[in-house]
């Protein structure tokens, strides 16, 4: 195979992936809105794509082919680390619950009932405090699927905090299906764990 052949072959598997991963969703959040977000995709090998959500712009580098491809920038990895980070250390401090669901259901039960007013009870003595409710799924049933399961139960949460007083504005949603899972074992103890409204404070 002569050089201009290998040349064409690597710029159309670079473009295709390049296409692939910008066809990815990314994660976007709204006052009141609910959102759909996938997981990070892994880098293809000897490439350095990487998909960061929130970093809607990456730098570029240049291969010695001639080729541009997408690269994290660590000062965006960095930022979004410190992030994630301050916010566990909020949501652990603030002690709240979550809720969890029955199988491909978003029905809260009398059990997540009394978890979220305990919940609202400390979000009124804390009314400075905004929160995240993340709708997160169990493995079963397609990414699609999940990404509206989870959907409606991050806004079944955020719609009974309001019922119990909580203003709209301190309550925003995320969905994200079955891609971050709590519990990774295969048993329905780690369903149940994964099935969840996911309250974050946000610092």
């Amino acid at each position: 195979m002569n050089r201009g052949i290998r040349i064409l072959l690597l710029l159309t598997i670079s473009c295709a992936m390049l296409w692939t991963a910008g066809c990815s969703k990314k994660s976007g959040r709204s006052g009141g809105s609910t959102t759909t977000a996938s997981a990070p995709t892994e880098p293809a090998p000897g490439l350095s794509v990487t998909d960061i959500p929130g970093n809607d712009f990456p730098s570029s580098e240049g291969l010695s082919s001639g080729i541009a491809v997408a690269k994290a920038d660590p000062a965006a990895v960095r930022r979004q680390m410190d992030e994630m980070r301050a916010e566990q250390a909020a949501t652990a401090a603030a002690g709240l619950s979550d809720v969890y669901f029955g199988y491909d259901s978003w029905t809260i039960s009398e059990e997540g009932r009394q978890a979220l007013s305990r919940d609202a009870e400390w979000l009124r003595t804390h009314s400075a405090v905004r929160l995240n409710v993340e709708g997160h799924c169990d493995e079963r049933g397609s990414s699609a699927y999940n990404l509206v399961l989870g959907e409606k139960r991050a806004k079944s949460v955020r719609n009974y905090l309001m019922e119990l007083g909580i203003r709209p504005e301190r309550v925003t949603t995320v969905a994200y299906g079955k891609e971050r899972p709590f519990c990774r074992d295969r048993s329905e103890a780690c369903y149940r764990q994964n099935r969840r409204g996911h309250l974050v404070v946000k610092p």
